[in-house]
């Protein structure tokens, strides 16, 4: 499946106020160049446009049979020993979920 990125952009353009995985603070996402970026209170980070794309290619038809936190664990494996590994800890796989599921593609 493809990431319509200029649906993506169309949605986060001007911000948007999205929830994390679990807990109940508030993330906003908006648009930055080739990323979006994530804020919440104490922190700032991005995810690119392929690394959504990414997501959603491990992803493929399973979303409404994998839940969110348990596709980012997933998707935290294949960052840690898959052929883009990331040896730093990253909010990569858990806003890439919290993105996926505010698109629809999977639940929480």
């Amino acid at each position: 499946m493809s990431l319509d990125w200029p649906s993506v952009l169309d949605r986060y353009r001007g911000g948007r106020s999205v929830r994390p995985l679990v807990g109940s603070s508030t993330l906003r996402v908006e648009v930055a160049d080739d990323a979006l970026v994530v804020t919440q209170r104490l922190w700032r980070a991005e995810v690119t446009r392929s690394e959504l794309q990414v997501a959603l290619d491990l992803l493929g038809d399973r979303g409404a049979r994998v839940g969110a936190v348990r596709f980012s664990e997933e998707l935290r494996r294949h960052y840690s020993g898959g052929p883009q590994v990331q040896p730093t800890c990253s909010r990569t796989p858990n806003l890439s979920a919290v993105v996926l599921v505010d698109l629809g593609h999977l639940t929480v």
